[in-house]
């Protein structure tokens, strides 16, 4: 904002007369007036104020935790182990066999059985063109001589049999076992996190505030006119 204060020392003024046609004429000439003003500008004064701020600092934490890890090594050793085998060999036994004896019986039977031959050709003066063919037939007996087979009480009879027999073979073998054994390794770990933690902060705030007016002293110069009015002589 701006505040002036002027103080008029020297005024000039200059008056323009219309005349009536009749009379006396004015001459003026352009002039210039000093004006001498005081001229005033409010200063800005800076104040410096504390200010209390919620804040969040950053800080290190140390965070720390147990990291398992298995570890595994392959190892081999040398067992002595028995490994037994069968194998079958053939052993001859006598054993006792019961069987059944089957004799044969003689039997004869008569049959009366008709048997036909064919009759010898005619020949001569009577004899057929194409001579037939006859038959001529007799009963007689037959006798007729089979076997029938009779079963007689059980017999028993030695019999010689090659029986399997298991025979167990054993010997001792070096085997080689490979074995993965694992262990748990604990192992404790630490390393820094970033944490916010809340804080109060006081800073100086600038504040600007209006101080006393700052006054100089300045010449103003304003163009004007000066007029007179010439004198009659007689």
């Amino acid at each position: 904002m701006k505040a002036f204060a002027v103080t008029l020392l020297t005024a000039t003024l200059a008056f323009a007369a219309h005349p009536p046609a009749y009379g006396p004429q004015i001459y003026c000439r352009d002039t210039n007036t000093s004006i001498y003003a005081d001229v005033c500008t409010p200063s800005i004064a800076v104040e410096q104020v504390p200010v209390e701020r919620n804040v969040k600092n950053v800080q290190d934490n140390e965070y720390c935790y147990e990291q398992v890890r298995t570890v595994c090594e392959e190892t081999s050793r040398s067992v002595d182990r028995e490994i037994c085998t069968y194998t079958y060999e053939q052993k001859p036994e006598t054993l006792s066999a019961t069987t059944t004896q089957v004799t044969y019986e003689t039997k004869s039977e008569t049959m009366k059985v008709t048997t036909c031959s064919a009759a010898a050709p005619a020949y001569g003066h009577y004899a057929p063109a194409k001579p037939e063919e006859h038959q001529y037939c007799r009963e007689e007996y037959q006798t007729q001589s089979y076997s029938v087979p009779l079963v007689d009480t059980p017999l028993e009879v030695p019999v010689e049999l090659s029986v399997p027999e298991p025979k167990k073979i054993c010997v001792t073998k070096a085997i080689q076992i490979n074995e993965v054994v694992c262990n748990d390794i604990k192992e404790r770990k630490c390393f820094n996190v970033a944490i916010t933690v809340d804080a109060v902060e006081t800073v100086e705030q600038s504040e600007v505030k209006l101080g006393e007016p700052d006054c100089n002293t300045v010449t103003l110069t304003l163009p004007t006119q000066a007029c007179s009015k010439p004198g009659y002589h007689y």
